[in-house]
């Protein structure tokens, strides 16, 4: 019996700066950011609030990476289940590694995160 592709990897989209990132094969969307302690003196437990969000998407592709860092574009990540991930404003490339090992195709792998905000 051939398993549901919606909750499958295969046919999602990176697109940077209007162009597709070529031979992709993983892909990170993080939402993440810096707590903020909301603790009164009454609480028996600490609390905490969401900061202010920090985005940070990875893209892992197959071969070398061919993008350059300190590139800016706009980014746009599709899912393969027809859902999108938010990337507002600009984002640049922070960092590219390339691998390879013994036997083993060489992969590459790309950090990319927000420099320039929405309507800038």
């Amino acid at each position: 019996m051939a398993g549901s592709t919606t909750r499958m990897f295969n046919g999602s989209t990176l697109t940077f700066g209007g162009a597709a990132v070529a031979k992709l094969v993983g892909l990170t969307y993080k939402v993440d950011g810096a707590e903020i302690d909301v603790t009164v003196p009454e609480d028996a437990n600490k609390l905490f609030e969401a900061g202010q969000d920090d985005l940070e998407v990875t893209a892992k592709v197959k071969g070398p990476v061919a993008l350059t860092r300190k590139a800016k574009g706009t980014l746009a990540v599709a899912w393969s289940n027809g859902t999108t991930a938010t990337c507002p404003g600009t984002f640049q490339v922070m960092s590219i590694e390339d691998s390879g090992d013994y036997d083993a195709p060489i992969s590459g792998s790309i950090k990319f995160k927000p420099t320039v905000p929405d309507g800038a």
